[in-house]
C-alpha cells in the first residue's frame, strides 16, 4: 500500500512543471486523507466555507493572506450562489472585484463544463482581474482544484471542462461565445 502511495506521488504531473498547477491526470490518494474529501464536499456546497478557508488575497500591508469576509460580502456571495441573474450596485472599495473572483473560481473549480467570461473596460483591467483569479487558483491545495489543461495570461481551461477567459467591453465582446457566467466590471 505504501508503495502505491509513493508511486502515485511520483506520477503526479504538473502543468509546465509548476507544482501549484496539477495536470488533469495528476493522482492523489484521497483514501489516506478523508479530510480532503470532506473539504471538497464542503467547498462545493458552501461558497463562504471555500472563500474563508482557501481563498487568498494580497493585502498591501501584510502580503498574501486568507480573506476575512465581512457580513455584507457573505450576503453578496450567497446572492451570487442562489440567483441566476445578479446586478450589484455598491459603493467603491468594498471588495466587489474580489467577490467576483471568488465566485468565478468557485464555479470553475466545483462545477463541470462551466464557461466564465470576465469583461472589463480595458484589456489591462481584465488581465489584472484574471491575475487575481490565477493567484487564488495557484494558492488552492492541489487536491482541491481540477487540473490545468491550458493556463495563460488571458484564459485558463481546467480538467473538469470549465474555463475562464477575458474580454474588453466592446460591441462584439463575447459575441458568438456560449457562457454560463459573465462578470462585467465597470
Amino acid at each position: 500500500y505504501k508503495y502505491l502511495i509513493a508511486m502515485a506521488e511520483k506520477t503526479e504531473k504538473f502543468y509546465l512543471g509548476n507544482k501549484n498547477l496539477p495536470s488533469p491526470d495528476a493522482m492523489f490518494d484521497y483514501s489516506a486523507h478523508p479530510e480532503w474529501v470532506a473539504d471538497i464536499a464542503k467547498c462545493r456546497k458552501n461558497i463562504i466555507y471555500f472563500a474563508e478557508n482557501f481563498f487568498y488575497i494580497v493585502n498591501l500591508d501584510r502580503g498574501k493572506e486568507k480573506i476575512a469576509l465581512h457580513n455584507y460580502q457573505k450576503r453578496v456571495l450567497r446572492g451570487l450562489r442562489d440567483n441566476r441573474f445578479v446586478c450589484l450596485l455598491a459603493s467603491r472599495q468594498i471588495g466587489k472585484t474580489t467577490l467576483m473572483t471568488i465566485y468565478a473560481l468557485w464555479i470553475a473549480c466545483f462545477f463541470e463544463d462551466q464557461r466564465l467570461l470576465i469583461v472589463a473596460n480595458k484589456e489591462q483591467t481584465a488581465i489584472n482581474i484574471f491575475k487575481r483569479v490565477r493567484l487564488a487558483y495557484e494558492q488552492l491545495p492541489n487536491y482541491l482544484k481540477p487540473g490545468a489543461v491550458e493556463y495563460g495570461k488571458t484564459s485558463m481551461s481546467l480538467g473538469n471542462g470549465s474555463s475562464i477567459g477575458i474580454s474588453t467591453t466592446s460591441s462584439d465582446a463575447g459575441r458568438g461565445e456560449s457562457v454560463n457566467v459573465v462578470i462585467l466590471d465597470e
